[in-house]
């Protein structure tokens, strides 16, 4: 009678697993907007935490103050450089389809890049125009703003849900749970929390200085565009491995247009600033929080990627940093280390 009870229970975990997978890729979405909405939660209650720590303040207090400064910071960032920045970007969209045929000139002339000339579009500007008429550009266009405001909208009211509220939604998920088990449950929620919260202070300050540095160097060597080209190299260091190689694409673009020796200049200066970013800022700022395995982390965003599309790749560092303390501490030591002591 115990054997078959226990083999109901397997069956019955295993079916909840399978369901739950299930969930996870029909619905991914869904739950990327969450894990979003949890993710700036993290990021606001770090904030009232750090401010309650330095001046004792009431935490609802702390934490309004955070959202504030928050949004504070990204309107008064898009109030200052954002004139500068929609300038440039307007200036790139004419810059880039040059320096595309440009390219494409170039490698044609040799006989290696013939193959990889013929890839390229001949009218890269008028490329979009011939698919697609005026009325379903607008509407397009329409249609993608108003569903990226509304999942917007829902990742913004679910932090500050979550945010001022914690505990009510930890120790909710927590009853799930046998009794014997909530305990540790909890001490696993708390240190995810804490491995995301050191996560996004590390990731913030990376991109922080990988987009000044690359202004910086931009700005030395005369390259146009400096402020846009490193703008981009900020919001795309937010996803590890591929993120910062892609930014790198339009400003050696850009550079050629200025001729060989600037795109040189910027493969140099580019690279440098990624090299020292990966081995010496990289450890230094990480060392506190998880270590992603690079190549792990690569195979974990190619598989987002594929399956959920862009969002995935971009949260898919945060998510394997929570899946790595997960399988550490329920799996790993719970279940392995368990059973060796056990022994």
């Amino acid at each position: 009678m115990l054997d078959f009870y226990n083999f109901i229970k397997r069956f019955a975990a295993a079916v909840l697993i399978i369901l739950i997978a299930y969930l996870l890729i029909s619905q991914g979405y869904f739950f990327l907007l969450v894990f979003s909405g949890i993710l700036l939660a993290v990021l606001f209650s770090g904030m009232a935490e750090w401010i309650v720590q330095k001046t004792g303040m009431k935490r609802w207090v702390a934490l309004l103050l955070s959202v504030l400064l928050f949004f504070g910071l990204i309107v008064g960032a898009f109030w200052l450089l954002a004139p500068t920045i929609a300038e440039q970007v307007g200036e790139m969209r004419e810059t880039l389809p040059k320096s595309i045929e440009q390219l494409r000139n170039w490698l044609g002339e040799r006989g290696w890049g013939e193959r990889v000339a013929e890839k390229l579009p001949e009218n890269v500007e008028g490329a979009l125009s011939k698919q697609e008429n005026l009325f379903s550009q607008v509407t397009g266009a329409f249609y993608t703003t108003l569903g990226f405001l509304a999942d917007l909208v829902i990742v913004v009211i679910t932090a500050l849900f979550l945010a001022a509220s914690p505990t009510l939604y930890t120790h909710g998920l927590v009853k799930l749970f046998p009794v014997h088990k909530r305990t540790r449950i909890l001490e696993v929620l708390d240190k995810c929390y804490s491995t995301l919260r050191g996560w996004l202070v590390a990731m913030l300050l990376a991109m922080s200085m990988i987009g000044i540095s690359t202004a910086i160097g931009y700005s030395l060597i005369g390259l146009p565009l400096a402020f846009a080209l490193a703008f981009i190299a900020f919001l795309f260091a937010f996803v590890p491995n591929i993120g910062p190689w892609l930014a790198g694409v339009p400003a050696v673009l850009v550079g050629l247009m200025e001729g060989g020796q600037m795109a040189l200049y910027v493969i140099l200066i580019y690279g440098g600033i990624q090299m020292v970013e990966s081995y010496v800022l990289t450890p230094i700022i990480f060392k506190k929080t998880v270590d992603l395995p690079p190549a792990l982390l690569l195979f974990f965003q190619v598989l987002l990627g594929l399956l959920l599309g862009a969002l995935g790749l971009l949260l898919a560092a945060p998510i394997l940093a929570v899946l790595m303390v997960i399988v550490q501490e329920l799996y790993v030591k719970d279940v392995l280390e368990a059973e060796v002591k056990e022994k």
